[in-house]
């Protein structure tokens, strides 16, 4: 029964794309916990504090009684935070993704994405019912091509993309895409991950200073995970109303899941409030300060996501395990998680690290690199 398991198995040992479970340990380099919010004492009072009240986990699905006061509080501030009529809540950034995808497109649509699009976005894009076609990175003419192809095909277009992609650290093009959404009649969803917190005014995510300031959300959603620079766990759907309701009566991966924890409601609201805040500036600046002085030493784009890459995937696993018995928290990133050929070790900085650690990591890093040559 198991033998094609144990096959693909050995086939991934042998390709050096084998992957196990591994306890942190050493320097962190390899987290989304870029503003160093998930260790903030303020977060973990308001747990304890909440967990007095005799509260423990959710009690059904949000539909049932596993909505609670925390989870509407949550909603109704972060439609302030990020400028939007309503937002929904959801346990994990992929449950949120898969929701939208599997929703909002349906039979007749089409969906533009760009080709470096999280997995979470591709998943829900196989599962609808829509038909999909993906774009060359951050190619804006090859979007346009696709738009001209599908306008007449299709019901709706929808183009999906991420602000700051999550393997190579570089920005999308927003205002250019959104402009091509406008002269298309198309919608446009940006995942926000790994720009909340870290980019835009008051940390909002890039897509709120180019796009949401001037025209709102009426062709734009925007998802904001909770897991990355906030610090907890969790996602933010952000559109306007008649989205949010359509997405409460008819998505099935909120229908039938069981709420999040109220808790995390409780720690996300908390957690934004200190990321608005001045003590919030000075975590992002300080980390802006980590990322310029990285580039200066190990390239990339200028951001807290730093691609190493070597190539070989045996190779990347080689150079991380030597750097983590040297203290260095790093991973190797492998395929399908990146193109094939581009196996790296992804640097992921934030804002605890000082000169020193980046200096230190960067040494022995290049050591080891050398020593594989």
């Amino acid at each position: 029964m198991f033998a094609h398991a144990r096959k693909i198995l050995r086939q991934l040992k042998k390709q050096g794309r084998y992957r196990s479970l591994t306890l942190p340990c050493g320097l962190d380099l390899s987290s989304n916990d870029y503003l160093g919010m998930a260790s903030h004492p303020i977060l973990r009072e308001a747990a304890i504090a909440y967990f007095k009240e005799g509260n423990a986990g959710a009690s059904g699905s949000r539909l049932l009684r596993g909505h609670t006061q925390r989870h509407q509080e949550l909603e109704a501030f972060s439609a302030g935070v990020f400028g939007c009529e309503r937002t929904l809540f959801f346990a994990t950034g992929f449950q949120a993704n898969y929701a939208l995808l599997t929703t909002l497109p349906d039979r007749g649509d089409v969906v533009l994405y760009d080709e470096f699009a999280h997995a979470s976005m591709r998943d829900g894009l196989m599962a609808s019912r829509a038909k999909s076609f993906k774009f060359s990175h951050n190619d804006m003419d090859a979007l346009e091509e696709l738009l001209k192809r599908q306008r007449d095909k299709a019901r709706n277009i929808w183009i999906c993309a991420e602000s700051v992609y999550s393997m190579d650290g570089d920005l999308a093009p927003l205002s250019v895409l959104y402009e091509l959404a406008e002269r298309y009649d198309a919608m446009l969803i940006i995942d926000e991950a790994h720009a909340t917190g870290v980019f835009g005014e008051g940390g909002r995510g890039l897509a709120y200073g180019e796009i949401c300031k001037n025209m709102g959300y009426e062709r734009l959603i925007t998802l904001h995970t909770c897991g990355k620079a906030i610090g907890v766990a969790g996602a933010i759907i952000c559109a306007n109303g008649d989205i949010i309701d359509y997405m409460i009566n008819t998505s099935r991966p909120f229908i039938f899941s069981t709420a999040p924890m109220p808790v995390q409601a409780v720690l996300v609201h908390k957690s934004l409030e200190i990321i608005l805040s001045t003590e919030g500036a000075k975590r992002r600046e300080k980390l802006h300060e980590i990322c310029r002085y990285t580039q200066q030493l190990l390239g990339g784009h200028g951001g807290h996501i730093v691609p190493l890459i070597l190539g070989d995937d045996m190779r990347s696993v080689e150079v991380a395990g030597q750097l983590q018995k040297q203290g260095y928290d790093i991973r190797a990133i492998r395929p399908p998680s990146v193109p094939q050929g581009t196996a790296r070790l992804r640097l992921s900085l934030s804002a605890h690290l000082n000169r020193e650690n980046i200096e230190g990591f960067a040494g022995a890093y290049k050591k080891a690199v050398s020593r594989q040559v």
